[in-house]
């Protein structure tokens, strides 16, 4: 850690989690967000890491998409069943469960978002505002270190592959802008370093072949990148932020209290064209 301790003042302290993924910030005042100086901190640690989890935040749907707006063109979600927006913006997801709500918005399986764009989504932040007691972690993995525990056989083989992206939801919209084609493996452009770019959420077939024929190696994926060795799992605060590169990384929310409310606010830079 000691390259980038001397990206913010001395009061902050950065912890690192796991050996591949995920740093807390500690110490991080919230009255510096539309600071491109702190955004630009926060992306070197995103480049390492995959994944920054900043404490004692407590930030509103505007303080959020303040700091997001730095990292990219700002995602605009269609409407759709389980999509609230947040205090009256359409940039900012309201993820709510209520004590007598099943489903929770975005948490049936691993994930990258917005995958099914392309230019696709890039950075996305979840602020905390209001936790259950007990349960509502979430998972995330590094599909970069996932990449490099494959052998070379399979790393050629998937160099090969593009995969489908669609969005599947209730209303299932069937627009161009909702469904992309993408490589399988992507390089960071800082680190250098590949991961795989799959998930069974969005991912319906491989470019070239049927649903039937890519089924059995999304579902392999599935399982093999969500491996304990290549995740951690986030213990939710009340205030936190949580800030994530959905290039590299999947994600989990984990439905596990019901009975009880949540509500987190969630915003998303995508990609710029060029990228």
């Amino acid at each position: 850690m000691c390259e980038l301790t001397n990206l913010f003042d001395e009061s902050v302290v950065i912890k690192q989690y796991a050996p591949e993924i995920g740093v807390e910030v500690e110490g991080l005042g919230n009255s510096k967000w539309t600071s491109l100086a702190i955004a630009n901190g926060l992306r070197r640690l995103l480049d390492r890491y995959l994944v920054v989890v900043v404490r004692d935040q407590f930030l509103q749907a505007r303080s959020l998409r303040e700091l997001v707006r730095h990292f990219g063109p700002l995602f605009l979600h269609h409407a759709d069943e389980g999509v609230i927006f947040a205090e009256g913006f359409d940039d900012v997801l309201e993820m709510r469960k209520e004590p007598d709500g099943n489903r929770l918005f975005g948490g049936s399986e691993w994930h990258a978002d917005v995958t099914f764009r392309n230019p696709a989504g890039l950075y996305s932040a979840l602020s905390a505002q209001i936790l259950p007691i007990i349960g509502g972690d979430t998972g995330f993995a590094s599909t970069v270190a996932a990449y490099d525990g494959l052998s070379a056989g399979m790393r050629k083989f998937l160099q090969a592959l593009n995969a489908v992206h669609s969005y599947n939801g209730p209303d299932h919209p069937d627009h161009p802008t909702e469904t992309a084609v993408h490589p399988v493996i992507r390089e960071h452009p800082v680190t250098k370093r590949k991961g795989i770019y799959l998930n069974k959420m969005f991912v319906s077939r491989f470019e070239g072949m049927s649903e039937a024929e890519s089924k059995p190696l999304i579902d392999y994926f599935d399982q093999y990148m969500s491996q304990s060795e290549f995740i951690f799992r986030h213990r939710w605060r009340e205030g936190d932020l949580v800030i994530w590169d959905n290039r590299f990384t999947l994600h989990y929310p984990i439905n596990d209290f019901t009975g009880q409310r949540r509500v987190l606010y969630r915003c998303t830079a995508m990609e710029q064209a060029s990228n």
